[in-house]
């Protein structure tokens, strides 16, 4: 049954006042539970006084009815008349789980079919973006905070939010309540907020397989890091960066730099799940020993986890010559032990937190699942819930994308910007924020307005914004640019003018970053113009929006760069995987013709790979064929729809309309309908949006054409 409430009703679910007094200043609200506000009022109370101090009226809002629509109704309400710039969630505030709205996370894409609690999204864009639209669907029966909402086709289909938000919410500890952990936090932000840090010393980390362990994107991270933090660009302050590759098990190493008390902020880059953050893989070793035991404690793994450990063993002795001897202790009490704490002392898990104090007031965890507030116990918030001096966290909720920018305008935080008010700039469904949002360095200059306030509130002030893309600083101008771009105030011809001709890599990326998001005849220009940009992470992205919009004037480029032998891992990942979705003779043509008059051994190679490269192109080709085909088990055809997704493969739309016309399998064409929706950045976008309202209007099946008109509103937002 939905939940329906006047809006009378639903301000009835709360006890809520301002803690404070000040009108007409800008303000912040503190969600809490009731058992929390009666366990905890002294410090949230001294929190309160603590975000006044910094110029933000605070409004206690204490949640009685457990349901999320009321929190957002008052959020709303506080940010249409009290000026709310932010909010944070204190203890046990309901979690929104997201349905139906996998295009506004980056990476997430499960089978909805699957258990409701592990195929939604924990997201809190439900109450930070009032655009957004949803619709309730029930409460969780097991877990009583969790409540499931479809996003719904009225609404927008971007994240935008106006407001940020954060959670401070306790991961499990033994002995200690919830209420204890909550003080402890409070009482510290309070005295971290009091400190007036300035920004100095900077650490960025990267983990196995992240980014394909490219070199060329760590370098030019360091490169761009530097551009954005004015106190690295002269000379002062130091960045540290520590790979996965430094020592046979990294954590000692990044842990022990985490905790050091000299430095600011922390930027790690691996992959992650809820309570383990993946740093290692199989040490790199040129000892003859070292290879040898490694090789028997892979066997030894593989034996373990067979469901016939025995029949696993042989086969392993008889297909790979494996000697006997190396895998009969697979079973042996210690051999298991030293092998169990050899693979748990590549990562760090939760058990490794108990007792940590890192020392640094932010840490991104730019990694899957590390953000899981929605759990018990989560690895993102033992970096708040300890001694040490962090206050808040980014992470994600569920699994992200790797070729993302993370640290998009992060050098803000050095002028005095809030960690909210920087981090809502590139909120997606699954990014959030732990700990104290309203946590802020010092500025590092006196010559500036304040932009945290400017940025939550001064966004229509399009003067002020253009006098700021003329600011000496680079994350100045950028931020300036994405306003005005917002506004209508700057075009697509300037932006393509300043991605091709400034000279700051952050700069240039912004302009590419809003061009992307245009549907200006600007586009291709400037993906064409990014495949060849001197910074790695333009290229990448350049790389990867070609594949999605596979105009045939990006093929030739596409191609030269991908049979190019200095070309970077991270961007030839993206590039073999763009020049795969054009159709199969036109592909080919372009392989060839890039191999006209080259000889060597490395062309020789690329050479012998055409036969696998055509191999592709046809499976894809038949892939589509058999859509048609009525003998064709409709699970494959589910898969190969559901593909569409990622590849947004534009070469063979004509079968695809046909099948949405002719098939008989609503569940197909409603997947289908759904799938065109990915294609936001498609060359044929204006055909598809043509072909689904033109469908839509003669649709019988109610639930494909509420599928029909939800694409057509994802791709005209």
């Amino acid at each position: 049954m939905k939940y329906r409430y006047s809006v009378i009703a639903l301000l009835l679910c709360f006890f809520s006042f301002s803690a404070f007094s000040g009108r007409g200043m800008r303000s912040f609200a503190i969600v809490v539970d009731e058992q929390l506000m009666d366990s905890c009022r002294a410090s949230i109370n001294k929190y309160a006084a603590s975000v006044q101090a910094d110029g933000l009226t605070t409004h206690i809002v204490v949640d009685r009815w457990n349901i999320p629509d009321s929190i957002r109704t008052r959020l709303h309400q506080l940010y249409l008349h009290d000026q709310l710039e932010g909010a944070v969630f204190i203890g046990d505030i309901p979690v929104p789980m997201i349905r139906d709205a996998q295009h506004l996370a980056t990476a997430f894409k499960m089978d909805q079919r699957r258990a409701w609690d592990r195929s939604s999204i924990p997201s809190d864009r439900f109450y930070d973006d009032f655009d957004l639209r949803f619709e309730y669907l029930k409460q969780d029966s097991l877990q009583s905070l969790l409540h499931y909402y479809s996003l719904t086709a009225e609404g927008a289909q971007s994240v935008e939010s106006e407001i940020y938000t954060a959670r401070i919410k306790p991961p499990k500890y033994e002995g200690k309540s919830r209420f204890e952990l909550i003080d402890a936090f409070l009482e510290k932000a309070v005295r971290e907020k009091a400190t007036a840090r300035q920004i100095s010393q900077i650490t960025y980390f990267a983990g196995n397989g992240y980014n394909s362990n490219s070199l060329v994107a760590r370098a030019d991270e360091r490169l761009s890091l530097t551009g954005q933090f004015s106190v690295l660009a002269q000379g002062k302050g130091n960045l540290n960066y520590i790979d996965h590759t430094f020592d046979e098990f990294v954590k000692g190493r990044l842990m022990a730099e985490l905790e050091r008390e000299e430095l600011d902020l922390a930027i790690l880059h691996h992959h992650g799940a809820d309570d383990t953050q993946y740093l290692n893989a199989s040490p790199y070793t040129i000892m003859t020993d070292k290879w040898l035991e490694m090789a028997r404690k892979f066997f030894r793994g593989k034996i373990r986890s067979a469901k016939d450990t025995t029949a696993s063993k042989q086969y392993y002795i008889d297909n790979y010559n494996v000697p006997e001897s190396w895998v009969n202790n697979a079973f042996d009490p210690g051999i298991m032990l030293q092998d169990s704490l050899s693979d748990a002392a590549m990562d760090i898990h939760i058990a490794d937190l108990e007792g940590f104090t890192p020392g640094v007031p932010f840490v991104m965890l730019d990694a899957c699942f590390n953000g899981s507030f929605h759990l018990e116990d989560y690895i993102s918030g033992h970096y708040i819930f300890n001694p040490g001096k962090t206050v808040v966290v980014k992470a994600n909720s569920v699994n992200t994308l790797q070729d993302i920018w993370t640290n998009q305008l992060i050098g803000l935080l050095e002028l005095g910007v809030s960690v909210g008010n920087w981090a809502k700039e590139q909120f997606t469904l699954e990014s959030h924020l732990m700990g104290d949002p309203t946590y802020r360095y010092a500025s590092n200059r006196n010559d500036r307005d304040d932009l945290s306030r400017a940025i939550a509130h001064r966004r229509n002030d399009l003067s002020y914004w253009k006098r700021l893309l003329k600011d000496k600083h680079p994350e100045v101008k950028a931020l300036a640019m994405k306003i005005l771009f917002k506004k209508g105030a700057l075009t697509p011809d300037q932006l393509y003018a300043i991605q091709t001709s400034d000279v700051s890599p952050t700069v240039r990326l912004m302009a590419y970053h809003l061009l992307i998001q245009s549907d200006s005849e600007q586009l291709v220009p400037a993906i064409e113009a990014g495949l060849h940009d001197n910074y790695e992470l333009i290229r990448r992205f350049a790389a990867m929006h070609a594949g999605e919009n596979q105009s045939p004037r990006l093929l030739d480029d596409l191609m030269k760069i991908r049979l190019s032998p200095g070309v970077s891992e991270r961007v030839y990942f993206q590039v073999r995987g763009a020049v795969e979705q054009y159709a199969k003779d036109d592909a080919l043509a372009a392989f060839d013709k890039q191999l006209e008059g080259r000889s060597g051994s490395w062309y020789e190679k690329i050479k012998a790979e055409r036969t696998n490269f055509e191999r592709i192109l046809s499976a894809k080709e038949e892939d589509m064929k058999q859509l048609l085909d009525r003998e064709v088990e409709s699970r494959n055809k589910r898969f190969n729809i559901t593909a569409l997704r990622n590849s947004n493969q534009a070469a063979y739309l004509d079968t695809l309309f046909r099948f949405m016309k002719e098939s008989d399998d609503q569940n197909l064409r409603q997947l289908l309908a759904e799938a065109f929706g990915w294609y936001t950045r498609s060359w044929k976008k204006q055909e598809i949006v043509d072909f689904c309202r033109a469908q839509a209007a003669v649709e019988k099946d109610d639930t494909v054409k509420r599928e029909l008109l939800r694409t057509v509103r994802r791709l005209t937002d």
